[in-house]
């Protein structure tokens, strides 16, 4: 053997020695003291990995993130619209801990961002008897981003307490900021815990605001034209009756006072094609919500519709012009239709969400920009007749005439096919300069308790505004005439108006 190989096994030899012996000191070290030697502590107070399969391993705090109003406030509600969490359906491995899971609503669209990206989890050892002997390790959590919401928790809990107070089963309120577009609110009532502020229902008489949009826009009415309402339709394929005789009266009083016989004739006359381009530029068969890489940020939101079948016979135009038939909308969709109107014309997608946050650095998440949809002369003349139906002693929202802050109002009744009623208050506030949009649904009552519990939270929003802004009370005008402080169209002079304070339950 020449002396060059004998160097190599010799090497080779002393090599395997080594390693021997520095695996058996390292076994030595862990056998006699094991939260010590080199690889002992994989940070403070944590065992080897490889003693974690000897150990009861309990997750102690889940690390999720928070999700928080608009002022850093986490949310504390029960409110279906901010979701649950639960542990996954399949875990990957049944001995090791595993995280919770965003289930529905906010807490599923945005689990990964709220997802930690370590829980924090404790090690305790148990004898051969199964009895814990005590803490061996703590691991520190890696916790998830917080989310923060557009909601404001004084306009949410307002909103909650008022369906609560008044007994509302189903329903909802949605309150939005018209300068922003921004959700202040969206409470929720439901016996299957569904979020109802984003899911469609027949909306009826409100949908009457698209109608009018669409007459005046296609340049075949104008607020002046008048209609003669005797009780029913009488036109050739439309069976209809209104909720009352009405007798001659304006486009704008038939607005204020919802009278379906004048909207009949606008929807036979307008055609399918009118509807269509209005709902398409209102975006109303779709979610008006803001979304976030192409998914709307709740993925329970129903889009609308406007039609459910081809055809354009009279019968059906009619029905579509009042709200009927295949016409679904829902709360959110329909506050955003009135703060469009109240924003003079320009519409974007209601924006929930700010963005992600941690440890004091937020990351906003992109907003939409503003598109025009109804010319400034449209969404004025809409907003000065939605006035009138609060002004006017035939007005079916007469009853909120002397509340503290003026407010524009379009009322609805969806008759269902069980006999109920879905009771609507869609409006903006004040009147003058609105602050303010806001929808009340009331779903499934029969129509005078749900027109009782409509207006009953309506009102109660009303008030909430007063305290939260004082500016927004109503100017001291005069005893029972009040001024209306919206600019004229140019077609109607509404300028002064007087009435009896004596409140109604409107019929519609």
């Amino acid at each position: 053997m020449s002396a060059a190989l004998r160097r190599r096994v010799a090497w080779l030899i002393g090599l395997h020695l080594l390693t021997t012996a520095v695996l058996l000191g390292r076994l030595l070290v862990l056998t006699v003291l094991p939260d010590e030697g080199p690889a002992g502590r994989a940070g403070h107070g944590v065992r080897l990995r490889a003693q974690a399969e000897h150990l009861l391993t309990w997750t102690v705090d889940d690390g999720r993130g928070r999700i928080r109003y608009r002022n850093g406030q986490p949310v504390s509600d029960a409110d279906p619209l901010f979701g649950a969490v639960g542990l996954p359906d399949r875990w990957p491995d049944p001995h090791r801990p595993v995280m919770e899971q965003g289930r529905s609503g906010l807490q599923l669209t945005f689990d990964r961002v709220l997802q930690s990206r370590r829980a924090e989890r404790v090690g305790v050892l148990e004898d051969a008897a199964g009895t814990p002997r005590g803490l061996v390790y703590r691991v520190a959590a890696d916790p998830g981003w917080d989310l923060r919401t557009t909601l404001d928790p004084a306009w949410q809990r307002v909103a909650a307490s008022a369906l609560a107070d008044y007994g509302v089963r189903e329903g909802a309120v949605v309150v939005l900021d018209v300068a922003t577009g921004s959700a202040l609110a969206m409470a929720s009532r439901s016996p299957r815990g569904a979020i109802t502020a984003v899911r469609a229902y027949t909306p009826g008489s409100v949908f009457k605001l698209v109608t009018a949009a669409a007459a005046t826009a296609s340049y075949r009415y104008r607020g002046s034209d008048r209609f003669i309402c005797r009780g029913a339709v009488e036109q050739p394929g439309i069976r209809m009756r209104c909720w009352r005789v009405h007798g001659e009266e304006t486009l704008t009083d038939a607005l204020a006072a919802s009278c379906d016989v004048a909207f009949a004739e606008v929807g036979a006359a307008l055609g399918r094609r009118a509807f269509e381009e209005m709902a398409s530029r209102l975006r109303l068969e779709g979610v008006p919500l803001q979304r976030l890489s192409g998914r709307p940020v709740l993925a329970e939101a129903e889009p609308g519709r406007v039609f459910g079948a081809p055809g354009d016979d009279p019968g059906r135009l009619a029905n579509t012009a009042i709200g009927q038939q295949d016409v679904r909308l829902s709360p959110l969709a329909a506050a955003n239709l009135v703060r469009t109107i109240a924003a003079g014309g320009v519409a974007h997608p209601v924006r929930l969400v700010e963005g992600a946050e941690r440890e004091g650095r937020l990351v906003a998440f992109p907003r939409d920009p503003d598109r025009r949809v109804l010319s400034p002369y449209v969404a004025g003349w809409l907003a000065a007749a939605m006035r009138e139906a609060v002004v006017s002693p035939l007005g079916t929202a007469h009853a909120l005439a002397g509340l503290p802050v003026t407010c524009a109002v379009k009322t609805g009744t969806a008759e269902r096919p069980d006999g109920r009623v879905n009771a609507w208050v869609a409006g903006f506030m004040p009147a003058e300069r609105p602050v303010v949009a806001f929808c009340v649904l009331v779903a499934g009552e029969p129509a005078a308790v749900g027109h009782r519990q409509a207006f009953g939270v309506t009102s109660d929003l009303v008030r909430a505004i007063a305290r939260f802004d004082p500016r927004a009370a109503r100017p001291k005008i005069g005893r029972d005439v009040e001024r209306n402080a919206l600019p004229s169209s140019g077609i109607d002079s509404m300028m002064v108006r007087g009435w009896s304070r004596e409140k109604r339950l409107p019929k519609e």
